[in-house]
């Protein structure tokens, strides 16, 4: 695959991804990565990230791959006619590039023609996206006085909060939250969210965030107990463990040390690999799927892409999609295996699926 510019350059294909392109334009500093696993169902949806990797380019590349693959897992999951793949912008601090960067991801997007839509993602906004719509049409996320669905956050946020339900039916058999103490780790768009709905519903919950100020800001506002670090958390005795900020948190010493009934929460990737579900499950704690978990903003945004974002259309969405994670726990009870396992599995087959399709015309 050639992409003609001197300052783009394509990487092969790994893992199953479909193209990995890196542009940086020294007019700007933009370092960009946008990773397509796949467009076996449709476009690539996901989000663009702007974040500072001290590892430099070698991490956020590693970071890109595994988020655009998790993309097309949880568009497959979630039953929508996407693919998945994922774009950073490696962040250096400096602010007063910042919508020229963003302009000039935008021609880089427009530039595969439609096989990746980007989106807003952390450290990106609203704002953003509409700034870079000016530039591309594969851009969603937008405000809705631009024309898009708004703000996605908290309806990633709603289909977590039925995710924890539905993890707790399964695990303690009560949906109820009233009372349960669940531990929030990240307060950002979705998580400051989601601690806000369980306030609402009556949980007792703790969070932190690396913010001081904005820990202060929403105990104030919501009465919940703020924790002084992510360790403080992991320590404490849970109902429901829900890490809403990076990925990797938990990996095989904090899988074998945290007590919680449930762990569910709005990250992206949060094990460090795929064995620790296996570790919390034998020790009796149910991993919900992340890519089930948190499908509500690629469900939103979905909708503005493909026009029909009614409140009724989403309802829809959301419910097949979360009848897919009840399924998926119970066909986990009955073969012995992590549910993540299962809704892995169920996601790559209905991908080849629609890949045998395809052969076939």
């Amino acid at each position: 695959m050639t992409i003609a510019s001197p300052t783009i350059r394509s990487l092969p294909a790994d893992e199953g991804h479909e193209r990995i392109v890196i542009h940086q334009d020294p007019g700007t500093g933009l370092r960009l990565i946008v990773a397509v696993h796949s467009t076996v169902l449709g476009p690539a949806l996901g989000g663009m990230r702007l974040k500072c990797y001290a590892g430099g380019l070698r991490e956020a590349l590693d970071d890109v791959m595994g988020l655009a693959r998790t993309m097309t897992l949880k568009a497959s999951a979630a039953g929508l006619d996407l693919g998945g793949g994922k774009a950073v912008m490696i962040d250096d601090g400096d602010a007063d590039q910042r919508l020229a960067r963003l302009e000039a991801a935008a021609g880089v997007i427009d530039g595969l023609a439609g096989a990746y839509i980007t989106a807003e993602d952390i450290g990106t906004t609203t704002a953003d996206m509409d700034h870079m719509a000016a530039f591309t049409r594969f851009c969603v996320g937008r405000s809705t006085e631009n024309g898009g669905g708004g703000d996605p956050s908290p309806v990633t946020a709603e289909t977590v909060l039925q995710a924890m339900r539905r993890g707790l039916a399964a695990q303690v058999g009560s949906d109820e939250l009233d009372g349960r103490r669940v531990g929030v780790i990240g307060l950002g768009k979705v998580g400051g969210a989601l601690a806000a709905q369980l306030a609402a519903a009556g949980a007792r919950v703790v969070a932190c965030d690396l913010d001081g100020e904005r820990c202060e800001r929403f105990a104030a506002e919501h009465g919940v107990e703020v924790a002084p670090s992510t360790e403080a958390i992991l320590s404490m005795e849970l109902d429901v463990l829900a890490p809403c900020a990076c990925g990797g948190l938990i990996d095989e010493a904090v899988a074998r040390s945290i007590d919680a009934h449930v762990v569910t929460g709005a990250a992206n990737n949060p094990l460090a690999n795929r064995g620790v579900a296996r570790t919390l499950m034998e020790r009796g704690i149910l991993y919900v799927p992340d890519f089930l978990a948190n499908c509500g903003g690629l469900i939103h945004v979905a909708g503005e892409w493909f026009g029909d974002r009614g409140a009724d259309a989403e309802r829809a969405r959301i419910e097949h999609a979360m009848e897919r994670l009840e399924d998926a726990i119970a066909t986990s009870a009955a073969e012995g295996a992590t549910p993540v396992e299962v809704a892995e599995r169920q996601a790559l087959e209905r991908v080849e699926a629609a890949r045998g399709s395809l052969a076939m015309r």
